[in-house]
């Protein structure tokens, strides 16, 4: 029974002692082998404690080079601020008002509707399709170029510089007002001695009035000069005044630089002769 006893003793040692040797062998080929490490993952999940950051005010989630990338929808109830660029990659609805202080587009833009509170500064061309509407004030500070119709209930211009208006169909002006400088005018050798003549108005319309002295004479009554010249040769229409203007037989030369009445018989001595003029080109 004793020699059974350590032949068993003996067994168990054996296997002990096997195990033990094992154990290193094992670990030491698991050392001399160790596996290459795996490559880091491309796409972090978000741990628990970081999703409820989220929540929190002033929460700085992540750095600079790193992206959050969200595949679902995603539902923001307060403001959102974006403090670096802003790209958006498909659509940009905003069921609601859009402040910028600052929008640059350099691509084609499609407003339904467009409400500016501040300036707007377009560098380039601005084509509009449909109507432009404009409540207050419009300062244009180049040149306007119209194609089409223009209509305009009021225009107000401090200088207007126009080289050809046609005007195809009629012209309705409710009052006509011509302004500026009277021209000059002179009495002719006709008025007789002590005679005189005077004007009102400007190159485009005016009266002029002619106190005939003793001694009248056939000849000029008066000379007119324009302040301004015409570019061409202008019709003038005379309208007397008086009866003794209506009798009298004047008629006008004219030029550029302005026009004369003259008689072909002494006009009356001592009568005052008065005209309205109008002049056109």
């Amino acid at each position: 029974m004793k020699a059974r006893a350590n032949s068993v003793s003996g067994v168990v040692t054996l296997i002990v002692s096997l195990l033990i040797i094992g154990g290193g062998v094992g670990y030491g080929l698991s050392f001399f082998h160790k596996p290459a490490p795996a490559k880091s993952p491309t796409v972090q999940t978000l741990s628990e404690e970081e999703l409820k950051k989220l929540t929190d005010i002033s929460t700085n989630l992540g750095t600079s080079n790193q992206t959050l990338n969200i595949g679902a929808n995603a539902l923001f109830r307060g403001n959102v601020n974006v403090t670096s660029d802003f790209t958006v990659g498909g659509h940009f609805n905003a069921n609601g008002p859009v402040t910028l202080s600052q929008l640059n587009i350099t691509g084609t833009t499609a407003l339904g509707g467009l409400n500016v509170g501040s300036n707007l500064t377009v560098a380039g061309v601005t084509t509009l399709q449909q109507g432009l509407t404009v409540n207050g004030l419009t300062a244009v500070n180049g040149g306007l170029n119209v194609s089409g119709t223009a209509s305009v209930n009021a225009l107000n211009a401090s200088n207007i510089s126009v080289n050809t208006i046609t005007i195809n169909g009629p012209l309705l002006i409710s009052h006509l007002q011509t302004r500026g400088a009277a021209p000059t005018a002179t009495s002719g050798t006709a008025v007789g001695g002590g005679g005189t003549a005077s004007i009102s108005g400007n190159d485009a319309a005016g009266t002029f009035n002619i106190n005939t002295g003793s001694g009248t004479a056939a000849g000029v009554l008066i000379t007119v000069v324009f302040r301004a010249a015409y570019t061409g040769t202008p019709h003038i229409l005379l309208t007397p005044l008086t009866g003794p203007s209506a009798n009298l037989p004047a008629y006008v030369t004219r030029t550029a630089t302005g026009f004369q009445v003259r008689v072909d018989s002494p006009p009356a001595p001592g009568t005052v002769y008065s005209f309205d003029y109008f002049v056109t080109q």
